[in-house]
This record gives structure tokens, sequence and C-alpha cells, in this order.
């Protein structure tokens, strides 16, 4: 085992200590590995949990918000014609401002877009597009939601 990975390893293994989740969290997840845009800008919950094999394929963009218990996975097993099994991976995209509620698990490779809004207990599996609501196992489309123009946009 690399030094690198061990170096990853420690840091997420941190995450789950009691801090504040607004900034420390989400800065531990930068040293473990994970791709956070803005930390100071980011809430990651207690007890989230990313995939320790590939946490550099996880992009986390300023303003997101990862609630409680929420657990990103970035490879799978898939079967060929033969009957062999071998890992996949794929990049997990959370843009600006998306919110994912409690006990939301999100696997394989997807983009969660800007604004969009995620149900607790949800199993994401497809792209998300901005502004939208999706919820359940699998996650599907609920509504649309009003995009508010701020000056922040």
């Amino acid at each position: 085992m690399t030094l690198s990975r061990l170096r990853k390893l420690f840091f997420l293994h941190l995450t789950g200590l009691p801090m504040p989740s607004k900034g420390w969290r989400s800065t531990v997840f930068k040293l473990g590995g994970v791709n956070v845009i803005n930390p100071r800008k980011t809430f990651i919950g207690e007890k989230v949990t990313v995939d320790t094999n590939y946490p550099e394929d996880i992009t986390i963009e300023e303003g997101v918000t990862l609630t409680t218990r929420c657990i990103i996975v970035t490879h799978f097993v898939e079967v060929d014609s033969n009957e062999k099994r071998h890992y996949s991976r794929g990049k997990v995209i959370l843009k600006r401002k998306a919110y994912i509620g409690a006990n939301t698990v999100i696997c394989k490779p997807v983009t969660i877009g800007e604004g969009a809004i995620v149900g607790a207990s949800s199993v994401v599996t497809k792209d998300i597009p901005p502004y939208e609501i999706w919820a359940g196992n699998p996650a599907r489309f609920i509504r649309k939601r009003e995009q508010k123009k701020t000056e922040e946009n």
C-alpha cells in the first residue's frame, strides 16, 4: 500500500469524528482525496461515507449540502458475457447548491445538476438535471424546481 493511499484512508477515517459540518468536515474530505471545490462553503453532515478506493473521482462543488449518512460509490462490479467480473469506475459530480437528503446512496457515474434536490433515502443511478427534485429507490423525477434569480447566480 502506498503512502498516498494511507494518507487518503487516514483522512477519510477522520471524517467520522465529531466536528463542524460546514467547512471542517469538507476540508478533511478534501485532504482525503475528494475534490471539494470550496470547503468553507460546503456542508457535509455526520457519517457521510465516500468510496475509499477512488475518492479522487468525486467532485463536490461550492454550496453543496450532503446531509447525514449519505454514501457515494464511484466503482461497481460488471459481469461480461463470459461471466467474468471486473470493476468499473466512474466520476460522481455534485454541482453547485445541490441538496442531498439523509441516507441517500449515489452510485455509478452520475452528475447531480446545479440546485437539484434529492429526497431522503433515495438511490441515485442516473444523472439529475439542474433545478429538479428527485426521490425514491431508484430515484425518479418528482418535479421541476423554480430557479430563483439572485445576485450570486
